[in-house]
Parts: C-alpha cells; sequence; structure tokens
C-alpha cells in the first residue's frame, strides 16, 4: 500500500450500519465494545447506546480517553480513529436516530436506558484494499509481481469532510 495515498472524508469510508470497536480508558482500565453506527456527520460518529453502563456514565461525566477501530470486511476497509467522547441523553437525539435494528438491542425509542454516544474524530487512519478474498489475493500477487506497492490497496489519513 502505497503511503502516499490521499486523505478521505469519514463519511466516505463509514456509514450506518458500520460496527466499530469503542475503546475506553477509565483510570487504568481498558475495555472495549462494538457499536452499530447510527449516523455519520461530518467527522461526528453516533451510536445508540445503554446510558446506564459503567462506561456510558464516565464518558457523560468527561476525562475517559476514547478510540476507534474498523474492521469492515464487506467493503474491506480499516480504519483507526482518535477524537473525543460526550454522551446525550436528549430523547429527540435518540428519536432521530432509531431504527427498527435498534429494537435488537433496546426496548423502543423511549427506552429510559437510552443515550446517544456522540465520537468526534480528530484524526486518524484508513486502509483500503480491493473487495473479497479473491480479489485481495489477486491484488497482493500484482503488487508482489509487479513491484507496485499501491496496487494492494490504499492507505492514509481520514478528514472530517
Amino acid at each position: 500500500m502505497a503511503d502516499t495515498d490521499p486523505a478521505q472524508p469519514l463519511a466516505d469510508l463509514v456509514d450506518g450500519g458500520t460496527i466499530v470497536m469503542l475503546m475506553t480508558m477509565i483510570g487504568d482500565e481498558h475495555s472495549s465494545r462494538p457499536l452499530t453506527v447510527a449516523a455519520v456527520d461530518g467527522s461526528r460518529l453516533e451510536f445508540l447506546v445503554d446510558a446506564t453502563t459503567d462506561w456510558a456514565t464516565a464518558v457523560r461525566s468527561g476525562g475517559v480517553a476514547v478510540h476507534a477501530s474498523v474492521s469492515d470486511t464487506r467493503a474491506n476497509t480499516y480504519l483507526s480513529l482518535q477524537g473525543s467522547a460526550s454522551m446525550t441523553l436528549d430523547a429527540a437525539d435518540v428519536q432521530r436516530l432509531w431504527s427498527p435494528a435498534a429494537s435488537a438491542f433496546f426496548d423502543g425509542p423511549d427506552d429510559p436506558a437510552l443515550g446517544v454516544l456522540r465520537f468526534d474524530v480528530d484524526g486518524g487512519e484508513y486502509w483500503d484494499s480491493p473487495g473479497g478474498r479473491i480479489g485481495s489475493a489477486i491484488a497482493l500477487l500484482k503488487a508482489k509481481l509487479g513491484d507496485d506497492p499501491g496496487a494492494a490497496g490504499a492507505h492514509g489519513s481520514v478528514t472530517a469532510t
């Protein structure tokens, strides 16, 4: 993969339904959990979460280090994102993000445990490769035989717009 690929907007790399591993560091303790992206708005990812969990309560109180990773095998796109997190319990925001898929995890948009986690991306990196196992294998072979590392995929920074 070439090191000089152009920056890509976050919205071109992540969409609603993408699964993100969100890591929090509370004190000296790291923990991670998979979250489904409910919306992407510029440099912000939004998630519906159980706001009563210990980690969500810590985010709401501030001062928690947060990191997000994506391994999207559907698109062969991988991201490492830095940023800051905040939480809102605003019912209008919950309603705006509610989807039928959310009902697998929550009792409904009026569930009192529901909150919206906002992850504002400050920066990050992406790696992108051709689709599917066969496509990836062919691209790697072409990169090796053609002495063209760029044939194996792209690597660059993530931008907010």
